[in-house]
């Protein structure tokens, strides 16, 4: 079977190498040991027949005996170029001095040497086919070895790669998985630990074509797979602790504990050469760097995420206390006064002051429900119950409860003249327009107009809120939508509130698939827009459209 070397996939092994400078690359044949015993030994009898014939040609011209011993010499430097080890190399050194002394020494055909001067010739002849033969299998034994270096570090620095673009641990263990088996050309396993530091259920990686299903799944393998993690040894198969499993099985040590284990499948008694085994432990040693890397991001995103839901929650206390204090003293010094006037009071001042407590009270309920819509929000427990609901009843509604605490304000709508159906979450909705006529009111005149504008444009609702108070500050524009937004946006008689509102407007509608944006009137006075996709519920079979649709 012959394999080219490649990047993305490089199979190690103790095998014959044949190292050609042809396209600038490196192949090596992976044969059976008596295979390739019989191959070298044809080769090394070929080569050395055909250094005889050469010779004997040599002969008949009346070329002269010293070049016959430079073919034959170099017909032992091609042995030992086209063979493994030295063995053949030397053999074929014995075999051209015995062939130069049968065939080209008097008496011919026969080993017997007449002249003085031809042992020595032999002894030297046979010196310097050795010589040629050692030198050459050395260097191609380096050869081997610079090859098989460079293919562990062109497989290393892939893995590194891969490595380097994961973005959690999960992504971690998949890529090294698909990367191993490209390198072993085996079934992979991996366990790692989780964030909660469990080892969880193994990851099987196969080959191509591969066929063997849950290989690491006997009880046998699962006892090998914790010996392993428990030990931080490698079990079975050539393992420091040994067990008759069909995997071979190699812990991911990290600075301080075992982070995981890798398995790979050792099945027809095919096991693990050296150079497997030291690729093995390399490539542990980097996906043990970056499980210990991504442990630490997550540890670092989940101090982060607590130092800011503490700064939230601080900033959520601090407004609180602030905002509520006032409608609280309110209610407090109404109630106290109409407790301890109760008698003298007219009844045009009782109602007064009830009506300031009913305010107040509503301002309240309003906050309270902002707030847990926000912890709903941050805890992913904000649930979206879609139905199908009328654009003109979700702004009735909305301005029904509002009308109540909007004082002087003229808040005037205009809808489309065909009734508009949504499939949305009413009350989440209702809840929009509730902040956003709110958010006007807080922070214009008595005496000025809130428009609630309802429009259909290719496909979308759009909803809009304006009013014709002094407008947002430029500046301001940009983080109008972050919590706890308040600042003074003009000279206003009262801007209480916590800064949630609009906050939450967004979560809703972003949750909703759509989008919202403020933004300045040409006219002055601020407007606050957001687009309702018209979408189709596959299950109920609803879409938003028209009624004349």
């Amino acid at each position: 079977m012959k394999k080219t070397n490649k990047l993305n996939k490089v199979k190690f092994s103790e095998s014959f190498f044949k190292i050609s400078s042809e396209n600038n690359h490196y192949e090596y044949e992976d044969i059976k040991p008596k295979t390739m015993i019989i191959t070298n030994a044809l080769k090394t009898l070929a080569i050395m027949c055909f250094a005889i014939v050469i010779s004997l040609v040599f002969r008949k011209i009346g070329i002269h005996e010293s070049n016959v011993i430079i073919v034959f010499i170099l017909g032992v430097l091609f042995v030992s170029r086209n063979t493994v080890g030295y063995i053949y190399g030397i053999f074929a050194a014995i075999f051209g001095v015995l062939s130069f002394n049968y065939f080209f020494t008097v008496p011919y055909y026969s080993f017997l040497a007449y002249r003085a001067d031809y042992p020595v010739t032999f002894i030297i002849m046979l010196i310097a086919a050795i010589i040629t033969s050692t030198l050459t299998s050395r260097v191609k034994s380096q050869a081997r070895i610079s090859l098989l270096r460079e293919n562990r570090m062109l497989i290393l620095h892939k893995i590194n790669k891969s490595l380097l673009q994961s973005k959690n641990k999960k992504q971690v263990v998949k890529f090294c998985g698909n990367d191993l088996v490209d390198m072993f050309d085996r079934t992979i396993m991996i366990a790692s630990l989780n964030y909660e530091n469990k080892l969880q259920s193994p990851k099987d990686y196969m080959t191509c074509g591969e066929d063997r299903l849950n290989i690491f799944q006997s009880d046998l393998e699962i006892i090998a797979v914790e010996k392993c993690f428990l030990s931080g040894r490698s079990v079975g198969v050539k393992g420091e602790i040994y067990l008759n499993s069909i995997g071979h099985y190699h812990p991911i040590k990290g600075q301080n504990k075992i982070l995981g284990v890798i398995g790979i499948a050792c099945v027809e008694g095919i096991t693990l050469s050296k150079n497997e085994e030291i690729l093995l432990d390399s490539v542990s040693s980097q996906i043990a760097l970056a499980i210990e890397r991504e442990d630490l991001y997550e540890k670092k995103r989940q101090i982060n995420l607590e130092t800011e839901t503490e700064r939230l929650r601080g900033n959520l206390l601090r407004s609180i206390s602030h905002d509520l204090r006032t409608p609280l003293t309110g209610i407090l010094g109404s109630v106290s006064t109409i407790t301890d006037n109760y008698e003298r009071l007219d009844n045009d001042t009782k109602k007064e002051l009830l009506a300031i407590i009913y305010e107040d009270t509503s301002w309240l309920i309003h906050s309270v429900e902002n707030i847990l819509s926000m912890t709903r929000i941050d805890e992913g427990k904000l649930e979206i119950k879609k139905d199908i609901e009328v654009v003109e009843e979700i702004i009735s509604e909305s301005i029904s409860r509002v009308k109540r605490f909007s004082g002087k304000h003229n808040i005037v709508v205009h809808l489309p003249e065909c009734m508009v159906v949504l499939f949305v979450d009413g009350l989440l909705i209702e809840q929009v327009l509730i902040n956003l006529i709110d958010n006007a009111i807080k922070y214009t005149q008595d005496d000025s107009i809130i428009e609630v504008k309802v429009v259909e444009n290719e496909g979308n609702v759009i909803f809009e809120v304006s009013d014709n108070g002094k407008g947002i500050p430029q500046e301001d524009l940009k983080s109008i939508f972050d919590r706890f937004y308040t600042k003074s946006k003009g000279e206003c008689l009262e801007r209480r509130g916590i800064g949630l509102g609009l906050a939450i407007c967004k979560s809703i509608i972003e949750g909703h698939g759509g989008s919202i944006e403020a933004m300045n009137n040409s006219s002055g006075g601020a407007n606050f827009r957001f687009m309702l996709p018209v979408i189709r519920s596959e299950e109920n079979g609803y879409k938003a459209l028209d009624s004349n649709s």
